[in-house]
């Protein structure tokens, strides 16, 4: 072995044919048993072991539709309702692109309770609903999510003269000998209520002493931004409340005197594509051009939000963050702010159980997918095969996808490894050859909307329903493509986080007929927008 020892460079060229010869034998029996860290197209010839190209073991396995659908279909929860009351129950489905959450679906209600724990029948006086979603990080999204609804109640019981920080905590007469007009203003000044404290301790943050890690603290939730839409239905008076900031959007379902189904939008899109808010804008900032370019409010799409201190705070106050807190230059032509605010449009609408109307909550992860008139048409769809009275036959709750490599030994190859086979036991095969679509299929138009002739009912839950159809339906390559988007990148561009909820009104029966309501507008419900 002493030519090991040797340093000379002739020895040193002896040992280099052996050292490839050997390279070359690991190699080849690696590209036949073992997948490598290495990117490869797949080919025509794929087996179910990940083989590509005869030679290479594909080291990432998209998830495929065998393991995506469960996955999907957990993501949905359904929520009894109290059909005396009329309301039968509540559909949710949320589902996020890409981490952080910046997402959420809420709920709240009040009613009588038992010495078990149970609902007591009938005794429902009021419910809550909401969707909130988050923008430049889930700070504020958590936030009002976990708040809003406190906030109502609590300007409803100081209008009722009752301090909201007392022990008394009873809000199911909250409603009760309150005028239309009181509640209305109730739910208008929550929201602005909610969203001043957010700023204001920001504010105190950035021009206070406090150390760095306790400032940020108190600016998160106001540096990042959300919308949100709220539904609240009162069961005494039958009307239903529906306050929005920014994008998300309520749509009823109802019949029309012909049976026919019908989309009502009973919530504002607070954008730069809605005339009404750019027109209000300009004349709130006169003679500033630059304001709003490429659809966009100085860059924010929404022109209502909570958070989003950038577009709110004083030039003054901004400018001891950038200095002082690591805090973001001014926008460009920031003249005259606030440019956003979180005064939401709000409406209300008579609702009768008995004629068995519904309601859509969503992100705009949904409506940029589909229009309201195709969102109702699904429902309805739904509604041919699926009964809301009654509780749907599989029990999902919310569910969670963590497909993150873990790499505890600092090696790429051993990790790729351990995944693949994880993957592959639970059934992440790589596309068989009849799985691969026609060559020159256009994706970037098939990804864009959910096509209609690819509906289908498959789930029991409405909101995973509308949630499917507009992710591909039928079509289980886009499908696996859109809902397996959160795992792989750039994939996750091709859709936004996705949060729904329906609501289902009635008292169990099928009697369905046209719901009244009156309408300034024949899109909207009486809409009182508090600006």
């Amino acid at each position: 072995m002493s030519h090991l020892q040797c340093k000379s460079t002739p020895r040193r060229a002896n040992f280099w044919p052996f050292f490839a010869f050997a390279t070359g034998a690991l190699f080849f029996y690696y590209s036949k048993n073992q997948p490598l860290l290495c990117e490869a197209p797949v080919s025509s010839d794929n087996d179910l072991e990940g083989e590509v190209s005869g030679s290479y073991k594909f080291l990432f396995s998209y998830p495929t539709f065998k393991y995506l659908n469960p996955w999907f279909s957990d993501h949905g929860i359904s929520i009894p309702g109290d059909p005396g009351k009329g309301l039968l129950r509540y559909d949710d489905f949320s589902m996020i692109a890409r981490e952080p959450r910046q997402e959420h679906t809420m709920g709240a209600s009040a009613s009588d309770w038992d010495a078990n724990g149970d609902r007591v029948p009938n005794s429902l006086a009021w419910a809550s609903w909401g969707v909130v979603d988050g923008h430049r990080g889930p700070y504020t999204a958590d936030v009002v999510k976990e708040l809003l609804c406190d906030y109502i109640v609590a300007e409803l019981l100081l209008q009722a003269g009752i301090d909201p920080h007392s022990p008394y905590r009873d809000s199911r007469f909250v409603f009760q000998d309150r005028s239309l007009q009181n509640i209305l203003q109730a739910i208008g000044d929550a929201f602005t209520r909610l969203d001043n404290d957010l700023l204001k301790k920001a504010a105190r943050a950035i021009t206070g002493s406090r150390p760095l890690q306790a400032s940020m603290q108190d600016i998160a939730p106001a540096e990042s931004g959300c919308s949100a839409v709220l539904a609240t239905y009162d069961t005494t008076s039958e009307y239903l409340f529906v306050a929005n900031v920014g994008n998300c959007r309520a749509v009823l379902g109802h019949r029309n005197a012909q049976g026919t189904w019908e989309a009502s939008q009973l919530s504002v899109d607070h954008t730069c594509q809605n005339k009404d808010e750019v027109a209000k804008l300009r004349a709130e900032h006169p003679g500033e051009a630059d304001m709003i370019n490429d659809g966009k409010l100085l860059g924010n799409r929404v022109t209502r939000a909570f958070g989003d201190l950038r577009w709110k705070l004083s030039a003054k106050i901004q400018s001891i963050a950038h200095t002082r807190l690591f805090g973001h230059p001014l926008l460009p032509s920031f003249l005259s702010p606030p440019y956003v605010n979180a005064k939401p449009s709000i409406s209300t609408t008579k609702i009768k159980p008995s004629e068995n109307a519904f309601v859509i909550l969503a992100s705009d992860g949904l409506w940029e997918r589909m229009t309201n008139e195709q969102a109702v048409r699904l429902v309805s769809l739904w509604l041919t095969t699926n009964d809301p009275s009654k509780a749907p036959e599989s029990d999902r709750a919310t569910g969670s996808l963590d497909l993150e490599l873990e790499d505890t030994n600092n090696n790429a190859q051993q990790a790729g490894k351990s995944l693949f086979r994880e993957r592959l036991q639970q059934g992440l095969l790589v596309l068989k050859p009849e799985d691969l679509p026609a060559p020159g299929r256009e994706y970037k138009e098939l990804v864009k909307n959910g096509e209609e002739n690819n509906w289908l009912v498959k789930d029991d839950n409405a909101a995973t329903h509308l949630a499917r159809n507009a992710l591909g339906g039928a079509d289980e390559d886009i499908f696996c493509a859109l809902v397996g988007a959160s795992v792989v990148y750039p994939m996750s561009r091709l859709r936004d986080d996705i949060s729904i909820q329906v609501i289902f009104f009635g008292y169990g029966d099928s009697k369905n007929s046209d719901l009244k309501i009156t309408n300034d507008d024949p899109n909207l419900s009486d809409t009182l927008d508090l600006v």
